[in-house]
């Protein structure tokens, strides 16, 4: 499903590999992946619809992390765990099927790194437990 919805969304396949190994690698696979992704004539293609929905996803999801962030301002800045424990708490409408949060960690932490340029660290996906 969740494949299904990344042609959906892009008709560069590479990127829509890279888009499955790294939610893979988000949700905390630590096996050596490769995918191979063959799409016939009937494979889904781009839909208007599902770009404008992944767009206001990630509009949504900016805005949740810039009232993260700004909220936390005297505690100082939240490090990327704990911007993602707070979003893995809520009920996010329209998260990837198949790849949740997790299936837009990259969106996450673009803004993440735009909102904090000097962080120190991070928090990868490594210091978290149970992340999502």
């Amino acid at each position: 499903m969740h494949t299904q919805l990344l042609l959906e969304v892009s008709d560069d396949l590479e990127n829509v590999c890279n888009w499955v190994v790294d939610t893979c690698l988000h949700k905390g696979s630590r096996d050596n992946m490769s995918i191979v992704l063959v799409c016939f004539s009937n494979a889904p293609k781009v839909s208007d619809e599902a770009v404008k929905k992944d767009s206001d996803l990630d509009k949504y999801l900016e805005s949740r992390i810039e009232e993260i962030m700004e909220k936390s301002g005297e505690e100082g800045m939240p490090d990327l765990a704990h911007v993602m424990r707070i979003l893995s708490a809520e009920n996010i409408p329209n998260l990837p099927p198949g790849g949740g949060l997790a299936g837009k960690r990259n969106v996450i932490e673009a803004v993440y790194s735009r909102l904090n340029p000097h962080r120190e660290n991070d928090g990868g996906a490594g210091d978290l437990e149970d992340p999502w």
